[in-house]
């Protein structure tokens, strides 16, 4: 989990539309499940199988009283641990913090952080 904070000035609104515009441009599908949270999967197609899927998804969640955007890690590769040891996990991981700190990066370049 990645708990990223904005602005107290920034608007809910911005920071979910510049998240979405940060995921859009790396090939994430958004889904909007709430008027503040969203998902998003990697590679343009939902992630229906949380267990078994080696793509990332990644819930989204706008906390607009603590003024933080909360991202967390669906998709753990739980299902391959047995197999093929933690490189599954790790390379999830890694597009998970790679993902993380694109989505910091634009909301510090929208003035937003």
């Amino acid at each position: 989990m990645t708990r990223i904070p904005f602005s107290a000035d920034a608007r809910t609104e911005q920071v979910m539309a510049t998240v979405r515009e940060t995921f859009e441009s790396r090939d994430y599908l958004w889904e909007e499940t709430g008027p503040l949270t969203a998902v998003a999967s990697e590679g343009g197609k939902p992630v229906r199988n949380l267990a078994v899927s080696q793509r990332l998804r990644v819930a989204v969640r706008v906390d607009a009283e603590a003024h933080r955007l909360v991202l967390r890690q669906e998709t753990l590769g739980a299902a391959y641990t047995a197999n093929g040891g933690p490189v599954i996990f790790v390379w999830l991981t890694m597009r998970f913090r790679r993902i993380a700190k694109a989505v910091r990066d634009d909301l510090a370049a929208a003035a937003l952080r």
